[in-house]
């Protein structure tokens, strides 16, 4: 990619991180804390949305790639889809928390 396509990938990353992932980091660690039925929703809506967001930045970023005069090495490619695969087993994982977490409430609520 040249150097202006490269940086719009990475404010697109940045941003992501920024403003999904680390967000719906925080939701879940919450959820965990309190294991209440409401953190959970929190949590599983907020997580939804940032897979969707994940969705949306993983066409973003293949669009860019792909325009007229836009130039990508073999090693800026595969940082970019490190990056994005990254993220996605990482809400991947957020979401079997939160399935545990959702059995834990469960059992919490059928005990008393």
């Amino acid at each position: 990619m040249n150097n202006k396509t490269m940086d719009i990938v990475n404010t697109l990353i940045n941003s992501f991180h920024d403003n999904w992932h680390l967000p719906t980091l925080q939701l879940v660690n919450a959820a965990w804390r309190e294991r209440t039925p409401s953190a959970l929703l929190e949590a599983l809506q907020y997580t939804e949305e940032a897979i969707t967001a994940l969705e949306h930045l993983q066409t973003s970023v293949a669009r860019l790639v792909q325009r007229d005069g836009s130039t990508i090495t073999p090693e800026e490619a595969w940082r970019v889809a490190n990056d994005l695969e990254e993220l996605a087993c990482s809400l991947q994982y957020i979401t079997v928390e939160l399935g545990e977490l959702s059995i834990h409430i469960a059992e919490e609520c059928a005990i008393t």
